[in-house]
């Protein structure tokens, strides 16, 4: 089985590194957010969602070859498509399943998603105007290149840890309460 899609190559590999981090991320910081809240199907269902769409901001790499006037990280890296595709997704949540509390999830999920991709971006050497069009100012920490395979990797980890901590904590097999000692 071949481990990136046929003729890729180099892009292929460089794709697969960048959603292990975006993944990781998305899930580092929605587990660890969850852990601040009761249990629930809704929150497991935005834990999954939102790291599956945590690359959505990157279809603006397919997009760009349909016209030469799009770039990467241009208006799919902006909190206004954060909140677009969260409307978006929400709206197709609740018509297919037909309940408001989908469109709250789908909302949820997408917005997170986005969210917590523009904040992995925003680690990165490639500066990007995450409050276009209101803002035409451009951030980068310059802390890592995108392509850091240790970086991405440690948090895919990192998230994979959290996502098990906030699965144990969800299921009842460890308290995060402290126990009450008795005085003697």
């Amino acid at each position: 089985m071949r481990p990136f899609p046929r003729g890729l190559g180099n892009r292929g590999r460089a794709e697969a590194t960048y959603y292990k981090g975006h993944a990781g991320l998305t899930l580092l910081l929605t587990s660890l957010t969850l852990m601040a809240l009761p249990p629930s199907d809704s929150a497991l269902q935005v834990l999954i969602l939102s790291t599956a769409l945590s690359t959505l901001p990157d279809i603006d790499l397919e997009l760009r070859r349909l016209s030469r006037h799009l770039h990467h990280r241009g208006p799919t890296h902006s909190i206004l498509f954060a909140l677009m595709a969260g409307l978006i997704f929400g709206y197709l949540l609740q018509y297919t399943y037909g309940e408001a509390r989908w469109f709250l999830i789908g909302f949820i999920s997408a917005t997170w998603g986005v969210l917590s991709h523009l904040l992995g971006d925003m680690l990165t050497y490639h500066p990007f105007k995450p409050l276009w069009p209101l803002s035409q100012r451009e951030v980068a920490l310059k802390l890592c290149s995108a392509d850091n395979r240790l970086v991405n990797e440690g948090l895919l980890i990192l998230g994979g840890l959290a996502l098990t901590f906030y699965l144990f904590k969800a299921s009842g097999a460890i308290a995060l309460t402290a126990p009450i000692v008795q005085p003697l």
